[in-house]
């Protein structure tokens, strides 16, 4: 089949073997997959990826071939909500808790630009036929950052959201849609952050999605004492944190990873964000798309299609 794959000198597209459906696992037909900031940072080389790797995870499909069991059959439209996979070695596995080690989809195991993937169905939500391919294709990123909701904030309080783009528009989309009003925003700007447009020691909850270290050291300045600075963004390289502002202010750092599956099929059916969805290129000019994403890192979200048909 062909597929996107990074190897140790660059990104290309090439035939890979169908892959190997495990025991538990699901064999989608990809119908149309996104473009986020991993999938760049991998594509570039500046996330390494240890080898040979298809990539992409944020993706919408049709079923194959599943399990005898399988609550997902052929035929099924299915998006995958949760990229990371157990990695089924350590003890944490056996014991049948939360894994500490989960593998991601498109980094540490092949993804979805691609005509085929498999996935395992724990990592998999169905999706209403009559939801648009890009919504669909966005039930991840809805997911990754809807996990706020999860965070010990209220619609009540004052909230602040660092970021610029994609992200922390998505973010405070899903705020809003969950009763949360009075919410701002302070933009990310090149390498700097309008720090001095923002409030010092204000704000109930700060939700830092940027990935800076400038980011994470406006949260913590701009959170009031006793608030809550959430951690939403998954930086390449480790962030500076200031543990000593944290401690001396009494500040909860919560860290939020993925939501529910369930309240995520609904937002993506819900939410205002047709405008953030662009354009669709075929799997065969998956070079024009990732110039596209690297020319225009906070535009809309760009996808990719197996099918000729886009």
């Amino acid at each position: 089949m062909k597929a996107v794959i990074r190897n140790s000198e660059c990104t290309e597209l090439g035939d890979v073997p169908e892959p190997l459906r495990p025991s538990g696992w699901v064999r989608l037909r990809v119908l149309l997959a996104a473009i986020c900031r991993t999938d760049v940072q991998a594509a570039t080389g500046l996330l390494p990826l240890g080898g040979t790797r298809v990539l992409g995870h944020e993706v919408v499909g049709e079923v194959v071939e599943s399990d005898p069991t399988s609550s997902h059959r052929p035929g099924d439209r299915v998006a995958v909500a949760l990229p990371l996979i157990p990695c089924g070695d350590c003890k944490a596995c056996a014991d049948g808790t939360r894994c500490a080690h989960r593998l991601m989809l498109g980094v540490d195991i092949d993804g979805a630009f691609a005509e085929q993937v498999v996935v395992p169905e724990a990592s998999l939500c169905a999706v209403p036929a009559d939801l648009p391919l890009a919504r669909a294709a966005c039930v991840e990123p809805i997911a990754a950052m809807s996990a706020v909701l999860g965070a010990p904030i209220r619609p009540e309080e004052r909230g602040l959201v660092l970021g610029s783009g994609r992200i922390s528009d998505l973010t405070t989309r899903v705020l809003r849609a969950r009763g949360f009003s009075d919410v701002e925003t302070a933009p990310a700007l090149g390498l700097g952050l309008a720090g001095d447009e923002v409030a010092h020691g204000y704000y109930d909850f700060v939700i830092e999605a940027a990935g800076t270290d400038e980011a994470l050291d406006l949260a913590l300045r701009s959170v009031r004492p006793g608030g809550v600075v959430v951690l939403k963004s998954r930086p390449a390289v480790p962030l500076t944190l200031d543990v000593t502002r944290a401690v001396r202010n009494d500040v909860t750092l919560a860290a939020v990873s993925y939501n529910v599956l369930d309240d995520v099929v609904r937002l993506a059916g819900e939410l205002e964000m047709d405008d953030l969805l662009g354009p669709v290129y075929p799997l065969e000019r998956f070079d024009e798309a990732l110039a596209a994403s690297l020319d225009q890192p906070l535009g809309s979200k760009i996808f990719l299609a197996p099918d000729r048909a886009w």
